[in-house]
Parts: structure tokens; C-alpha cells; sequence
């Protein structure tokens, strides 16, 4: 059974209070998508972005960002009243202007948090999420008194994470961290009524997860043995891609690389438990440069005086190394089955990448923007269980792609083409 779908970002959606959330204008596009008889919403990554606010680098891939809450449910649910949501309205545009959204949210956030701690007991909610909540309050706690969140630079005894380290980080930051904590309880009741409004429009809900985790992020800060660093916390490998047909220099990424065989000994708990708080509100989950967990691009640092990683100018000088594909699939697979899974299989394939794929029974993909550069795509031969796409989230929109497209480029010739022949 073929379906159709859309890939469109929460932050993209159109809302007065300059970036897309989870509250009324989600539920408007999910029915116009219904009325339009598509079956399927693709997301990308809702984690509390880092550096760049990419979702592709958050501060905890357990997080959710508190630029997606809606100030809109806030008001309805109590939370804050009618001013402070009139307040939080910024001026629309086709772009994010995060250091304003910043601003705005976390005054909305700050007092619908004081509201949400009078009715609720936050540390019974901090313990009942304690291996994902306790590390990423106590380093937000210590972001906030560095005014950095470069945890390696930071003094010895915050170098790494502890449970008492928690509980003597909340003496101090109390207040601090129950807003944190109140934030994220009140987000994620946003994104569950954000997929019970899916469900009832018959909407399959499919996220993404990236590969890699960031360096400045509390997941590594408090996993640090289950990566690739030295004594220090400093990192040993860097992660990216090799030169290619797209980027010339490769692509240098930055992020520590894991020790799968360290991953390996407590059964990829993990990469178990991201994946685990994804599907709680996803139906299906994409695999982010799927190629990375069978082989992966792995790139030498180069060290300052201090003996500090410096990143290199560009990824050429790196080589591919092998995963634990085999051993972490079989423990994904018998977790958590594999229907739930789409391989983002695009880049330097090889038989093994392939192979992996199938044995396990993942679907790949496939981006028509790149069809259409050597050929007329052929797309109803295309094999059943590929996720066919106009372009991802490294393209640009089927609309913006159309438009840069040179009038004598193979890829506008072959378009034409393909339109004359399914008129």
C-alpha cells in the first residue's frame, strides 16, 4: 500500500510568537493534512538545541526544546494568563530569530513554571525520569554557572557526572533547575496532546534521530566512558563524512565518536533509552545517517599546546572504521522490533551498509532531487519498501531546488521529461 506524506519541521509552522510550536497551528495542519487525504507527518529532531539551535545538536537528546511550547495552551490550561501570552507575541517573517524567541519563551516559560510547581510535585516527576531528567538539570545548572557549557574546561569536581553531584548542584540551584524540570514536564504534555490530535486524523507521526550526540551536551558530559575521549574528557576522533560529489572537503561534523565495544557491555542502554523516550510520541522512527552504525567516518584531531583537540580545516584526512552493526541491531530489533524503523541509508553505500539494511529488515531511501540528475526516474519500479522523497532536510524545498535548477541542466531536461511522459 503506497502513502503519501509531508516533511516539515515543528518550528516551521506559522504562529505569532516567531517560531512554529505544539499548539493550535500544529492541529490546523494536521487536519488540513487529513482533509488533503495525506497519511503521514514528518518531523524533525524536538530536542533543546545547542550551538547553531540545530535539533541536530542538542544540549540532551532526552530534552525537548522550550521554543516549541505553545504559549497558546499555556494560557488555556491555566498556566499563564492572557498578558503574559499577549506579551510573547513577536512580528512573523520567514525566518527564526532565535536570540528574540529565546527571550520571549523563557519569560512565558519562567512564570507558566510557577503555576505548574503549585500543583505538581516536581521532584516526584524528576525521579520518575532520573537517567535522562538528573543529568541534563545538573548540567544546565552548570552552563548557567560557567556561563559555558564546555563541561571539559569546567573545574575538576564538574568534570563529570554523579547523583550526589545532582543533589549538591540543587542546594544551590533549586529554583533554577525545578523551572527546568517544570518546563519539560509541561512540553512533553504539549507533545502528547500534539500526537493525540495525529491519531485522531489518522496521521502516522515519524521522527528523526540523529546519529551522533554533541559534545557539549549532557549526555556525553555524563556518559563520557561511552565515547571516544581521553582521561580529560577531550576528544579523541572527530566525526563527518568523507569528500563526495556534494562537499569537495568532506564533511567535519565535530562530534566525539562512541566506543561501541564500551556501548557494547551495558547492552546499548543508551542508545536503548534515546530511542525509547522517542517512540513514546512517535509511531516511526528515521535513522539518521544509518551508514554510521555499520561503518564510520573517523576523523584524526589536531592538538593545540595544551594538548587539546583543535578541529582540522576538513575531513579529508580520516578513514572508516567498523561499528558493532550486527550486535546493536539485533538488541534494537529484539527491544523493540523492526517496524518502526526507516534506514537513512543516503551517502557512500557499500555491500555491508546494504546488507545490514536488509537482514534486519529496514526500509531505505530514496531523494528524487537526486534522481533526476542522471536520469527520467522510473519511481513506480522503485522497490516497495523505500521511503521515497522529494528531498530531506540537507536539501533545499522541491519548490527552491526547482528554482535554482539552471535552464540547461540535466536535472530541469529530465523533469520535463518525466512530466510528458505521466501526464
Amino acid at each position: 500500500m503506497r502513502e503519501t506524506g509531508v516533511l516539515l519541521h515543528i518550528s516551521s509552522l506559522s504562529t505569532e510568537f516567531g517560531i512554529g510550536d505544539f499548539g493550535p497551528s500544529a492541529y490546523r495542519f494536521a487536519r488540513s493534512l487529513a482533509q488533503q487525504d495525506y497519511n503521514i507527518w514528518q518531523i524533525l529532531p524536538i530536542n533543546h538545541c545547542g550551538y547553531g539551535n540545530s535539533p541536530y545538536n542538542p544540549v540532551s537528546a532526552f530534552s525537548i526544546s522550550p521554543n516549541l511550547i505553545s504559549p497558546e495552551l499555556l494560557y488555556q490550561k491555566g498556566l499563564i494568563d492572557l498578558q503574559t501570552m499577549n506579551d510573547a507575541k513577536l512580528p512573523g517573517g520567514n525566518c527564526v530569530f532565535y536570540e528574540s524567541v529565546n527571550k520571549a519563551k523563557g519569560i512565558v516559560l519562567a512564570k507558566a513554571a510557577e503555576t505548574w510547581l503549585q500543583q505538581n510535585d516536581v521532584l516526584a516527576f524528576i525521579e520518575a525520569n532520573a537517567y535522562t531528567l538528573k543529568p541534563y538539570l545538573a548540567f544546565l545548572a552548570l552552563c548557567k554557572v560557567y556561563d559555558d557549557c564546555a563541561w571539559y574546561l569546567w573545574d575538576e569536581a564538574h568534570r563529570s557526572y554523579s547523583e550526589s553531584l545532582f543533589w549538591q548542584l540543587w542546594k544551590t540551584n533549586e529554583n533554577y533547575m525545578k523551572t527546568c524540570a517544570a518546563s519539560q514536564a509541561m512540553l512533553m504534555d504539549q507533545v502528547i496532546s500534539f500526537k493525540a490530535v495525529l491519531a485522531e486524523n489518522g496521521l502516522t507521526l515519524v521522527g528523526d534521530m540523529p546519529l551522533y550526540l554533541s559534545y557539549e551536551s549532557a549526555d556525553v558530559w555524563a556518559h563520557q566512558a561511552l565515547f571516544d575521549l581521553e582521561e580529560q574528557g577531550n576528544r579523541l576522533h572527530l566525526a563527518g563524512v568523507p569528500p563526495d560529489d556534494f562537499a569537495a572537503e568532506g564533511q567535519l561534523w565535530g562530534n566525539p565518536i562512541y566506543n561501541w565495544h564500551a556501548m557494547q557491555q551495558d547492552g546499548f542502554q543508551l542508545f536503548i533509552q534515546r530511542i525509547n523516550h522517542a517512540l513514546a510520541y512517535l509511531d516511526k522512527l528515521r535513522l539518521d545517517h544509518f551508514i554510521g552504525y555499520v561503518n564510520y567516518w573517523q576523523v584524526d584531531c589536531d592538538y593545540d599546546a595544551q594538548g587539546m583537540c583543535q578541529t582540522p580545516s576538513n575531513a579529508k584526512q580520516g578513514q572508516w572504521v567498523p561499528a558493532l552493526p550486527r550486535q546493536f541491531f539485533s538488541r534494537l530489533v529484539e527491544r523493540f522490533g523492526n517496524e518502526r524503523f526507516i534506514a537513512e541509508d543516503l551517502g557512500i553505500l557499500n555491500n555491508d551498509v546494504c546488507e545490514i539494511r536488509d537482514s534486519f529488515g529496514f526500509p531505505g531511501m530514496i531523494v528524487l532531487q537526486f534522481c533526476f540528475e542522471d536520469s527520467i526516474p522510473k519511481v513506480h519500479e522503485y522497490p516497495a519498501d523505500r521511503w521515497l522523497y522529494t528531498g530531506t532536510h540537507d536539501n533545499s524545498t522541491l519548490r527552491g531546488w526547482f528554482e535554482a535548477l539552471p535552464i540547461d541542466s540535466a536535472s530541469r531536461r529530465n523533469l520535463n521529461d518525466y512530466y510528458r511522459q505521466n501526464k
